[in-house]
Parts: C-alpha cells; sequence; structure tokens
C-alpha cells in the first residue's frame, strides 16, 4: 500500500474517532497543558508567534490543497467559511504581517470556535491516518494557543470600537454565508444544522439567527470579561446590597 497516498484518500470512510475516549482526553489534556504555559509563563516572543503563524498557515494550504486536487466535496466543504478556518487563516496572516484587525478576528473567534471544536469533534468521514485527522487538531490546538496568547500575553484587549466592529463584521459574515449555504447545499458556520443530533427541527431562518446571536452573545460576554466589565457590575451590585 502507498502510504502517502492512503493518508490523502478522498473515498469516505466512517470515522473510528471516539468522543472523549482515550485520545481524545489526551488531547484536551495536551491543550490544557499547553495553554497553561502560555497563559501563565510566556511573555511577548516574537518567534513564538512567527511559529504559530506558519504552522497555522501551512495546515490550511495543506488542507484546502487536498480538498481541491481530490475534488472531494471542494465547494460544499472546502472553502474557508467555517468559523474555526476564518478565524485560523486571520490569525495566521495577523501575526506574520502584524495586522491588528485580523489578530482581533483571530483571537476574538479563535478562542470560543477552538474550544468548541475540541469538545465537539466535528471532523470528516475518515479512519485513522488521515490527513483531515491532523489538520483539525494542529489547526484548532495552534488556533487555542495563539488566540490566548494575544489575549493574555500581548494583552490585545477589546476596545468599544473593536466590538462593535466584531459585531457588524460578525453579522454580515454570518448573512453571506446564509446565502451561500442555500446555493451550494452546504452548511458553513453551521447555519443550517448544528455539528451534533438536536431533536427538533427549527425554521431555518430561526435557526439561523439563532446562531448568530449566540455568537453576538459570546462576542459580548468575552468584551465584558476582557475589560472586566462583569466584575467591575458585581462590585457595584454587592456594594449596593450590602449598604
Amino acid at each position: 500500500m502507498n502510504i502517502f497516498k492512503y493518508f490523502f484518500r478522498s473515498i469516505p470512510e466512517k470515522s473510528d474517532f471516539v468522543s472523549f475516549g482515550k485520545i481524545h482526553i489526551s488531547i484536551l489534556i495536551v491543550a490544557f497543558i499547553v495553554s497553561y504555559i502560555v497563559i501563565m509563563k510566556m511573555n511577548v516572543n516574537r518567534k513564538f508567534e512567527l511559529l504559530v503563524g506558519f504552522i497555522l498557515l501551512i495546515q490550511q494550504i495543506t488542507l484546502y490543497s487536498w480538498y481541491f486536487t481530490t475534488n472531494y466535496n471542494h465547494l460544499t466543504e472546502g472553502l474557508p467559511l467555517y468559523h474555526c478556518r476564518v478565524a485560523i487563516l486571520t490569525l495566521a496572516l495577523g501575526l506574520i504581517f502584524k495586522i491588528d484587525f485580523f489578530l482581533n478576528i483571530g483571537a476574538y473567534w479563535g478562542v470560543f470556535g477552538a474550544i468548541s471544536a475540541l469538545l465537539i469533534i466535528g471532523g470528516d468521514p475518515f479512519t485513522f491516518p488521515h490527513i483531515t485527522q491532523f489538520s483539525y487538531f494542529i489547526g484548532h490546538l495552534f488556533l487555542l494557543w495563539g488566540s490566548l496568547y494575544l489575549l493574555f500575553v500581548k494583552k490585545i484587549g477589546m476596545t468599544d470600537i473593536d466590538y462593535k466592529n466584531m459585531l457588524v463584521f460578525t453579522t454580515i459574515f454570518h448573512m453571506i454565508v446564509f446565502v451561500i449555504n442555500n446555493k451550494l447545499y452546504s452548511n458553513y458556520a453551521y447555519l443550517i444544522e448544528p455539528p451534533f443530533t438536536i431533536n427538533h427541527t427549527f425554521n431555518p431562518y430561526v435557526y439561523a439567527f439563532i446562531v448568530i446571536m449566540v455568537f453576538n452573545l459570546v462576542l459580548t460576554l468575552e468584551y465584558l470579561l476582557i475589560n472586566n466589565k462583569i466584575l467591575s457590575k458585581l462590585k457595584i451590585l454587592g456594594t449596593a446590597i450590602n449598604s
């Protein structure tokens, strides 16, 4: 058997990945340990920024090359229209070329997106080993670590203008992707159906609206947490109650 050809095969199979099995738990432990080191031990480091940026960029180029050279669902699955793919690309380019707006998208979308993807696995239907499995975990792990580095080490913050720009960008992105999904019969950004099973059928427009609102709510919580506004409000509330 040609190992290289087998690794990059394109005929779908049944995935053998077990959620919260031994491999999954091991990956989550690595994610947590490195995240702790990044937050607690790391200082601003240009070499680390370039390392994360180039690893993510190579990961994305490899993934898209596979989609388009094998013609495997290249329009319905192979476009950079999932939240994490957008975050990975913007984070990579932002870190390499020092583009602030890209860094903001990568960081603000990346933390929530990476944690969600590492907990709820949405991989392609292939058994181990396969390019998509390595790409999935390498991409989301380095997205997580890069996002945490920007927020906790480099402290890029989130100003009122950043917050408003992110809400506008995120809402417009979702509206455009919703139209694309209906044209391609795809499920980018999970605006058609969630990556997990739910025992309820929503109106497509209602479901898409819920996804958009949830994502904007996450951005709002990030804005409040980054700027310590929740803690401040709790202190004010506590003072009012005590008095």
